[in-house]
């Protein structure tokens, strides 16, 4: 009966372990913001724009190295209206990770817009850093 016990509470310590390890990684200290470009649709490369063509009905997030640069592209899907505004929330570097957050917003009450569909999407141009891009 003993023996039982410590290994259950053997085997939830790990558990316990496990879980906070998982969230610490998620949660990494920033270390510093990270200077970026956001551009308009005739700066993105080609080959990014031909990407973001053939995702943009669904939401996508994107990453493209040209060599020079690195650029970064959030999609949020077909809307029904036009009136969509992105903004980068934040851009930073944590030891492991770039972090890309970005928030999409309106149309505003009574503002004027198309009822056509719309593919409301954002492409940064920023330096190459070393790390997996994360897009909260």
């Amino acid at each position: 009966f003993m023996k039982r016990r410590c290994l259950l509470i053997f085997c939830c310590l790990c558990l316990l372990l496990m879980a906070s390890g998982c969230s610490l990684q998620t949660k990494e200290k920033k270390l510093r913001d990270v200077e970026y470009t956001v551009l308009g649709t005739d700066h993105i490369p080609q080959e990014l724009r031909e990407k973001i063509d053939q995702v943009k009905t669904e939401e996508f997030q994107l990453t493209y190295d040209d060599g020079q640069y690195l650029y970064l592209a959030k999609g949020y899907g077909t809307r029904e209206s036009s009136g969509y505004n992105i903004s980068v929330k934040d851009l930073y570097l944590t030891e492991h990770t770039i972090v890309f957050e970005t928030q999409i917003s309106g149309p505003t009450e009574g503002e004027d817009v198309s009822r056509r569909e719309t593919t409301p999407y954002i492409v940064v141009k920023t330096e190459i850093l070393d790390g997996q891009v994360v897009f909260p």
